[in-house]
Formats: C-alpha cells, structure tokens, sequence
C-alpha cells in the first residue's frame, strides 16, 4: 500500500538548522508513494548564518563536473526551490523484515539536501518512497510505478526484497543507488545501473568473518531474520567465508514476528561459543535478543553487526559488543575525526528536523547518507537529469568522501564480480564502559575480496 506524506519547515526551523550546526513537496503523482520533500521558506536563507556541517565534495545546487574529492568542513545553509527534482526510492517500511530507521533516514537526507545543500542545481529534492514488505510482487509494484513516473533514478534503502524490482528497472536503464544492497543480486545489476556506496553485500560477510578471526574468536553463534534472501546470504556467503578463514559458525534464524527471545538465547548459548550475536536482525531485536544473553549470564562477546540501538536500552549490559556498521555511527562520534564529528551533527540535527531524533541508528544514517551524496552527484550534471545523466554523473564518481564513510570511487572495478560496488574497505567499533563506540585498529581497511569467491 502506498500513502502519501510531506515534510515541510519554515523560517524557524531553518535559522534553528543553522544554529544548531554552527554549534556541534509537493504532492506525488498518481499511485506515488511516500513523498518527502523538506522545502523551507525561501526568505530563511537570509537569516542562516554559516554552520557547520559534513557536506560531501560538492554543493547539490552545483551544475557541472564531477563529484570528487573530500567533504567541506563547513557549509552555508541554502535553501532550495522551483519545481522539484523527483526520484524514487524503496525501504523495508513493512512486513517481518521491516527496518522502519531506512525510511526515516530518507526523510533526513531530502531535508538536509533542500534546507542546508540548497537542493539540487537550486532545486528541491522530492523522493517517493515506496513502502517494501519482504515480497517479491510488492518490489514489483514498486518498480513499475517507479517507471511510470519516468523517474531518473531510485535509492535502494537496504530493501530486502528489491531484487523483484530489479529486472523492471534494468529493463528500463534506470539507476539504483544505495549504501548497501539488501538481495545479493542487486550487487550483480549490469554497470553502470547500480551503485553501491559501501560496497557489495559482501564486504558485510567478508568483514564480520575478518573481524572476528581479527578478534581471535573460533566458535560464533550467530542469528538473523528468517527471509529467503537470508538463507542464501549465508549459504553463498557466510559458510564458505567462515570456513576459508577456520571460524565454526553455528546459524540461527529467527522469525521475528512470532520468537521468545529468553529461548532464542539459551539456543545460541547452548554451544558455549565465545562470540554470540546476530549477523541481521531489526534494532529491537537485537536488544531484546542480546539483554536475554546477558539476562542468562553470557559474559563473553556479543557481535552486534550494524545494530546500534541497544547500547542505550542496555547500559553497561553492552560494553564489550562488537559493532560492525559500514559508517561512523553517532555513538563513535567523541572518539571520530573532527570532519566525521560535523557529519554526525549534521545527521542528529536534520533527523531532530524531521521528528525522528530517538531514531539515529546505523539503518537511517545508511539512507541519509545515500541520499545526500546521490543528491550532490546530480547536482553536477549540467543539463536536464535524466536516467542516462544519472548513471553517467555516478559512473564518475571518484575518490569522494561519503558523509561519515569511507573515499569511494564507482568505476565498476573495486571488488571483482560487483560492478555495483564503490569501495572494498570495512570498518569495526567496540561498545566502550561509558556507551560509546570505539574504532577498531586505525578505522576503515581494506577487505580480501577474495574470500568471496
């Protein structure tokens, strides 16, 4: 089912934007979906004074060029307006694999890019977003309106099921952009038609398995959601992995809807593993699933993938967690970089802008961050943005800082076999006494794509 939806600020909100930094739509067309917009009065661009921020290389109101290069340090807030530059975009909004955060993120970003970037070539940016459930048929639904609407490009939101959308939107030389692929065979769309900010599905297997032979670890228990795209992630990806590297990793999957998560923990704790935890489960799962470990006096390591929201539901429950997320999440921000510090205020504060402040997770910062880099690379086409446009601005990218991650450059050659993929390097966090995430070794490191194979 699709709704329609829209986000909008004022003056105040703006010259709130700004002072916030400085210190730390219109309605969709037939059978749209979710639309957010964030467009604010154009009179507020006169009252923002300079903020701090953690824009990527390039303003999205820019035409021309490449997007390349590292993120400013600062950014003066503009306002976007005219008529609206409208994409597409899919999130797991609904069903048992549902991550809510996805959808939330995209709100964040549509606002920072019209309210801070000045929306795109001057523009503000408008995304329909279509509600995923886990079903091929709804993918399907989504993608073909997607089509209808001649949209030049669409944002993958860490949807599980968009590989249903996949053939209608290949067939239709429309681009998917996202930080990370949710079906494996999204990874493998022709080039130059997907984009992967964070790299391939894999650099998640390809990291935990690393991370945790890092750890020194032999034995894990890992659980994930019960999905058939989860059951070939594992098969194609987390067994072989594991046993290249001489890890024993015992599976289990989790129907979340329908799960007593006390008997779930004793299952996983029956092997008397020295790592437990989830390879993919939602935020509140992941609480619930890790407080009944501790709840059952598991003292050991708990490998908490790209989970974040536990650490403050769970106090000194979570120190120790090992956290695997493919950007600086908000909790490593005390111990970031001074340019991962303003991109990780700027993400509290448009998150804060959109009503969805208790929201900050590793799930909507993805999304946010997706988005506002796709927005500044669309802001360098010189010309009318087209779907060709889009995949030729993206094909360029090089060497960009993406807010809060990793250089990625999307050439279509960072990890063999992933056309899609933009970089190969992964990055690991452990939960500190005070709740704080701590970067592992000297932050982002290269992977073995390899292992994969």
């Amino acid at each position: 089912m699709r709704t329609s939806r829209r986000f909008r600020s004022g003056t105040a909100g703006l010259a709130a934007a700004a002072l916030l930094l400085a210190a730390c739509g219109s309605d969709p067309a037939p059978g749209a979906g979710t639309s957010s917009t964030a467009a604010a009065s154009p009179a507020a661009t006169s009252t923002a004074a300079p903020a701090s921020s953690g824009g990527t290389s390039t303003s999205a109101a820019t035409g021309g060029g490449s997007a390349t290069g590292s993120a400013p340090e600062s950014v003066v807030p503009s306002v976007a307006s005219g008529d609206p530059i409208k994409i597409g975009a899919m999130a797991p909004m609904n069903g048992a694999a549902a991550y809510p955060q996805s959808g939330f993120g995209i709100d964040a970003g549509v606002w920072y890019v019209n309210n801070v970037l000045g929306g795109v070539q001057g523009r503000p940016l408008e995304v329909d977003l279509c509600a995923g459930d886990g079903t091929p048929e709804t993918a399907v639904n989504c993608a073909n309106g997607f089509v209808t609407n001649n949209y030049p490009v669409v944002v993958d939101a860490y949807d599980l099921s968009m590989g249903g959308a996949q053939p209608i939107l290949v067939g239709a030389e429309i681009p998917v952009v996202g930080m990370l692929s949710g079906a494996n065979i999204m990874d493998e769309t022709p080039y130059p038609l997907g984009f992967y900010f964070s790299g391939p599905g894999a650099v998640s297997a390809v990291g935990s398995m690393t991370i945790l032979q890092k750890l020194g670890k032999k034995n894990a228990s890992l659980a994930l959601t019960d999905a058939p795209a989860t059951h070939t992630y594992v098969d194609t990806l987390i067994t072989p992995i594991s046993q290249k590297l001489g890890l024993n990793v015992g599976v289990q999957y989790i129907d979340t809807k329908n799960v007593n998560y006390t008997v779930a923990a004793a299952s996983q704790l029956q092997s008397n593993p020295d790592v437990t935890g989830i390879i993919a489960l939602p935020e509140d799962g992941c609480t619930q699933l890790f407080q009944a470990e501790r709840d059952a006096g598991y003292t050991g390591t708990i490998f908490a993938g790209s989970c974040s929201q536990f650490i403050a539901k769970m106090g000194a429950d979570a120190a120790g967690a090992i956290s695997q997320p493919r950007l600086w999440l908000p909790g490593s921000r005390d111990h970031a970089p001074a340019d991962v510090q303003a991109d990780l205020d700027a993400f509290a504060n448009a998150m804060t802008q959109t009503n969805h402040a208790e929201e900050q997770s590793a799930r909507s910062l993805y999304s946010f961050s997706a988005v506002v880099a796709l927005a500044q690379t669309l802001g360098t086409i010189d010309g009318e943005i087209t779907n060709t446009a889009a995949s030729k601005a993206l094909s360029e990218i090089k060497d960009l800082r993406i807010m809060a991650g990793p250089t990625v450059t999307c050439d279509g050659k960072q990890w063999p076999g992933k056309p899609t993929a933009c970089t190969k390097q992964a990055i690991y966090f452990e939960v500190q006494a005070d709740g704080s995430l701590k970067v592992g070794g000297d932050g982002y490191f290269d992977l073995d794509p390899s292992l994969a194979g």
